[in-house]
């Protein structure tokens, strides 16, 4: 029973992130927000911050970035 309830969540998830990504068309196609306002709002949703994520090491080595 476990097994098709976790395929539901699965489908579930499916579908709302395949409506996540049609608004976020929609809107971006009249003008209604900014690819960054975009980005931005689905922040919320991502596992990183990629708006702020910034990588300074890999391991005990300092990267340097060029900003």
């Amino acid at each position: 029973m476990s097994v098709k309830i976790e395929k539901l969540k699965g489908w579930r998830r499916d579908e709302e992130k395949k409506m996540s990504r049609e608004l976020d068309s929609y809107v971006l196609s009249e003008g209604l927000q900014s690819s960054d306002e975009v980005a931005i709002r689905n922040d919320f949703f991502a596992a990183l911050n990629l708006s702020e994520f910034k990588i300074t090491a890999i391991g005990r080595r300092n990267l340097e970035c060029d900003e």
